[in-house]
């Protein structure tokens, strides 16, 4: 079954943001996640550009045990109104980035 999680816009000083996540349990030590957020950073005062960005991102969860989370996470970011990313150079940026979380 799948849950679908989503904030209502937030009223930032110089922008807007919103999210929206989808998760699906397979069983249960695994899950997915599928999480696409926006952000108009009006005023370049949250990321130092002052441009709008996406990010959308999925992510797989599978427990060790009862104590140790595993967190892959792929995940896509863009700009649209001038190159954020790698220092002001590009507009789009992917990252593979891995969680381990203990529980205690």
């Amino acid at each position: 079954m799948a849950i679908l999680r989503a904030r209502p816009n937030q009223v930032l000083r110089g922008g807007a943001a919103a999210v929206n996540y989808l998760q699906r349990e397979f069983s249960k030590k695994n899950y997915i996640s599928i999480r696409n957020d926006v952000l108009a950073d009006l005023k370049a005062q949250h990321t130092g550009f002052k441009t709008k960005y996406s990010e959308h991102s999925i992510m797989w969860g599978h427990w060790i045990g009862t104590s140790v989370l595993f967190r892959p996470e792929l995940r896509f970011e863009h700009s649209y109104d001038l190159p954020a990313c790698d220092s002001g150079t590009k507009s789009n940026q992917f990252t593979f980035a891995v969680d381990v979380i203990f529980k205690f």
